[in-house]
């Protein structure tokens, strides 16, 4: 009997192209650390005119953004990106310091699938990731 294959959990968000959007760059670093070592296609930009041009270039099958950032925060940014139209539209999650109920009822509300308070816990960020981009991780 051959057991099926399973995929390890360094590999389980192989192929799958992540857009980091963070104005900290310790941030930015472990977000990006943690998915590039589960085998995912990482872009890190710290701004949401960047993230936009990112997009453009390349849609990602994820978004991760801060919500509080200079200039453009991050409810400007999904504005953005729904407006862009892309079908089907891109699963976003929400990582932000903000952490009250109204909060998260803001970021749903602006067009974030998911909502991440800081500092995030890193197993509930990579199955919250993986949730995004339709993976199933191997229990």
């Amino acid at each position: 009997e051959v057991e099926p294959k399973r995929s390890t959990p360094a590999e389980v968000l192989a192929d799958v192209r992540i857009l980091i959007v963070d104005d900290d760059e310790d941030t930015l670093e472990l977000l990006s650390a943690a998915l590039t070592q589960r085998s995912a296609a990482v872009t890190a930009v710290s701004s949401a005119s960047e993230a936009i041009a990112a997009v453009r270039r390349s849609r990602p099958d994820v978004l991760i953004s801060d919500i509080a950032m200079p200039g453009e925060d991050g409810y400007q940014l999904i504005e953005k990106i729904i407006a862009l139209g892309l079908e089907p539209p891109i699963p976003a999650i929400a990582i932000t310091a903000y952490a009250k109920e109204e909060d998260k009822e803001t970021a749903f509300a602006a067009g974030y699938d998911y909502y991440l308070s800081k500092p995030v816990e890193l197993r509930e960020f990579i199955s919250t990731v993986a949730e995004a981009a339709g993976v199933v991780i191997p229990t």
